[in-house]
């Protein structure tokens, strides 16, 4: 064999192996790709899953916090309505004429279970009104009925009290004022407050 055919040869098997040698470059190539887009489609599988849940957690997130704000709101409202409902009952009381306000102390008074012979002391506006008007007879004379001893005066002292009386004997003092009634009865107070107004809302 000549030297040229020789040469010839040794480029044709060089080209054939080069062929050969891209060929499976081209295939692993083609696999890497198909490898590469796999893992791709892994990584945004798994990006849109954590994306999903991220938004479920933060929908649900949200829903707790609405929910949260309307209990907030809804119990504000009704602790606002029921502080109002008390105020109204206050004003409603405080607003009745001598006569019915007269009755309503009287018997604000005998609830107390007094001894008969305390002094009655009474915001100024009470005491201008009850001081000289025979309302002390009435009351006295109820205390007499009632066994005790029908001995009670209105105090020169005055209180600053919206309403109802401090009895006082000695160095020992009842607390009959409006606010103190309707504080210790509040809890009970309350509980029918609330089935009133909110019967229909639950």
């Amino acid at each position: 064999m000549s030297i040229e055919s020789l040469v010839h040869k040794i480029i044709e098997d060089a080209r054939k192996v080069c062929s050969q040698i891209e060929q499976k470059a081209l295939g692993e190539v083609k696999t890497c790709e198909d490898m590469a887009e796999r893992e791709v489609q892994v990584i945004l599988d798994t990006a849109k899953e954590r994306a999903a849940r991220s938004l479920v957690g933060r929908k649900q997130r949200m829903i707790s916090m609405a929910e949260l704000e309307d209990r907030k709101e809804t119990l504000y409202m009704k602790q606002s309505l029921i502080e109002e409902a008390f105020s109204g009952a206050m004003r409603k009381i405080l607003s009745f004429d001598g006569d019915a306000y007269g009755a309503f102390l009287s018997r604000l008074i005998l609830q107390a279970n007094p001894e008969g012979d305390e002094e009655i002391i009474l915001n100024q506006r009470d005491r201008d009104r009850f001081g000289e008007n025979g309302w002390i007879r009435g009351l006295n004379q109820k205390l007499l009925e009632n066994k005790k001893k029908g001995k009670m005066r209105i105090a020169d002292e005055t209180r600053s009290i919206q309403g109802g009386a401090i009895l006082r004997r000695g160095r020992k003092e009842i607390n009959c004022s409006l606010e103190s009634v309707i504080d210790s009865k509040r809890n009970e107070l309350e509980t029918i407050v609330v089935g009133i107004l909110f019967e229909d809302s639950e």
